[in-house]
């Protein structure tokens, strides 16, 4: 039988690290997996030696900064930024050898495969002493638990092309969010109400994370707002021929076509009066009894209802039909803006740029530099994701190569003109703290100099200061 060849991950053993991974890799190829690469994580800050190759093996060294390699948060966060990113695109097979390390490094293994933060078809394995012929044996470590996380996971491999939230995230704000989306999602039959601002992906949340954790692969997205009042109710409930001038053939119905899945109505404070008062006797019990148009029987659907909207509790109970909200309202979900997530700004820009990318001669990865930093991490980002998919067009339009910092110099400075709104404009002393509203006022300045005096050199000469703090004020400044 011929050997599969793969990567293995391992922790160094403190006792014997040489010899427990020989052991392992001589192990492996006995079952035939044949190891070619060896990711080896060690603690940071300790001598060691450790040789270029192991049976063959070449051993790549990862430091990881551990106070303490028995804490197991601290081992998930370093092992989560360090080394998973280096997973990405991994030729052949994973294989990990939970054995070596602590206690809590043998748990964040299982953690993360259990969570689905491994690639596909990643072996874990357990290596031994064997208690009757004493000679070190490998065996798989059988714990395929399948959880929300790794539905999810899966998902975005499936497709890679989405920029679907990260449902582990690093904000306390997206975490909370999620907590209780995972909680109330999985809660059959009680309609899922979803308030966010625009712009942040509550329909494609809906469509990924919320479908997975409902077990549904079907959602049938209704937009409100483009509704026509006259037919809505046909288009929702379907109709019999003949049942009003111009039907011509029966018709199904979205809650029909829904039928064994979602329907999820966006913007549902736009849905007209009428259809929402129908939509109360469908939702008021476990039935989904309907009546189509025209008909003289109710039909019945299994349908779980997600609704969205942009506007807070307040002012949405002001424009839904009081029963209505009253059914929808006992699991709410508030997706937080980008402004409040900024630890996840990172990871979203990368997402963005990786699902806008169409030429060959763009980093696969996006750019990361100190203005782009600067920039997602001061600005106010009322259009949410929608601000990062211009500010990612925008540096594309601007590439240059080989060094594509004054493009992305020039896409940020069009991209903060493109991005004011009405709300900064009127605002005579910014928002936020001191420091935020200095940062707002030198914004402002800088680009009324460059506007006023034509370059950015001749503004710097007039306001006497230099020209590159004048084109990062520009940049940076929260508007």
């Amino acid at each position: 039988m011929s050997c599969r060849t793969g990567t293995l991950l391992c922790w160094h053993s403190e006792r014997a690290g040489g010899e427990v991974l020989e052991n392992a890799i001589k192990a492996l190829r006995n079952r035939h997996v044949d190891i070619e690469r060896v990711l080896y994580l060690v603690q940071a800050g300790r001598e060691r030696a450790v040789p270029a190759f192991v049976e063959r093996a070449g051993i790549e060294l990862v430091e990881i900064p551990l106070d303490d390699p028995t804490l197991h948060a601290g081992i998930y966060k370093q092992v989560c930024s360090l080394v998973l990113p280096r997973l990405r695109g991994l030729e052949g097979s994973l294989h990990i050898n939970v054995s070596p390390g602590t206690p809590a490094m043998h748990s964040v293994w299982l953690i993360l495969h259990a969570g689905g933060a491994l690639p596909d078809g990643t072996k874990l394995w357990s290596s031994q002493l064997s208690r009757e012929t004493r000679r070190p044996r490998i065996d798989p470590v059988d714990f395929s638990i399948t959880t929300y996380l790794a539905e999810i996971h899966r998902f975005a491999r499936c497709e890679p092309g989405l920029a679907v939230y990260e449902p582990q995230a690093r904000s306390a704000a997206r975490h909370v969010a999620f907590d209780h989306l995972a909680r109330y999602a999985r809660v059959i039959g009680a309609p899922l109400l979803i308030l966010g601002e625009r712009g942040t992906g509550k329909t494609r949340l809906v469509e990924t994370f919320v479908a997975t954790l409902k077990e549904r692969k079907k959602v049938v997205t209704v937009p409100c707002g483009g509704l026509d009042s006259a037919l809505v109710e046909s288009l929702l409930f379907g109709h019999h021929k003949g049942a009003f001038t111009g039907a011509a053939v029966d018709r199904l119905g979205l809650l029909a076509e829904a039928d064994g899945g979602i329907l999820f109505l966006d913007e549902v404070q736009d849905l007209p009066q009428a259809a929402q008062r129908k939509l109360v006797r469908v939702f008021q019990d476990r039935q989904r009894r309907y009546r189509p148009l025209g008909s003289d029987r109710e039909k019945t659907v299994d349908v779980e209802l997600v609704c969205a909207s942009n506007l807070p509790v307040a002012e949405l109970r002001g424009r839904l039909d009081t029963d209505l909200f009253d059914r929808l309202s006992h699991l709410v979900v508030t997706v937080p803006p980008l402004r409040e997530c900024r630890e996840d700004i990172k990871e979203d820009w990368g997402r963005v740029w990786r699902e806008i990318r169409q030429r060959e001669d763009l980093p696969e990865d996006a750019p990361w530099s100190r203005d782009l930093e600067q920039a997602l991490r001061s600005h106010m980002l009322r259009g949410n994701l929608r601000d990062l998919q211009r500010l990612a067009v925008l540096c594309m339009a601007w590439w240059s190569s080989p060094d594509p910092s004054p493009g992305i110099r020039e896409a940020l400075i069009q991209w903060e003109r493109f991005t004011l709104t009405p709300e900064h404009e009127s605002s005579a002393h910014g928002e936020g703290s001191r420091t935020e509203r200095i940062h707002w006022f030198r914004a402002r300045l800088a680009r009324w100099a460059k506007e006023q005096y034509g370059t950015w050199a001749a503004a710097a000469d007039a306001l006497g200061c230099d020209e590159k703090t004048l084109r990062q004020d520009s940049i940076y400044g929260k508007v």
